[in-house]
């Protein structure tokens, strides 16, 4: 181990330093996600009524454009908000609403979260992601289970 590191560590002071320097870093690191957590869960249910509502401006709040949209060959993104607007239900089919209205997405390990269920022989995910005091829709994905 090289000399310097062993300094680090050669003492209890340093150890004890180090120590709470990690247990800082983890309780920080606890907080975010806790703080994250809660903002989704005050995020879900406006989005869940958006949708249930066919509102598209309140569903593209914080997306970016294009965003990838993965439903079948036909339908692979969506290019804009006016895009969005106006083929709403072509977007959200009674089954992406349903999964939205009855699902309770996952918190994936970088913070985003996530809806999967399967259909027709495929595997389909809603993602969301952080965005200003918030979180957005980041798009659906489509691929073998």
């Amino acid at each position: 181990m090289p000399k310097y590191l062993l300094l680090l560590f050669s003492t209890n002071r340093h150890r004890t330093y180090w120590k709470t320097a990690l247990l800082a870093l983890y309780l920080t690191l606890v907080a975010g996600a806790q703080n994250n957590d809660a903002a989704f869960r005050k995020w879900w249910p406006g989005f869940q009524a958006a949708v249930a509502k066919h509102d598209a401006k309140a569903v593209a709040r914080g997306m970016r454009f294009p965003q990838p949209w993965e439903n079948g060959p036909a339908i692979r993104e969506i290019k804009s908000e006016a895009d969005l607007t106006a083929r709403f239900d072509v977007f959200f089919t009674p089954e992406i609403r349903r999964q939205i209205a009855t699902k309770r997405p996952e918190r994936l390990p970088n913070g985003n979260y996530m809806i999967v269920w399967h259909a027709r022989g495929n595997e389909y995910s809603l993602h969301f992601t952080p965005a200003g005091d918030g979180f957005a829709l980041d798009g659906l994905g489509e691929g073998p289970p």
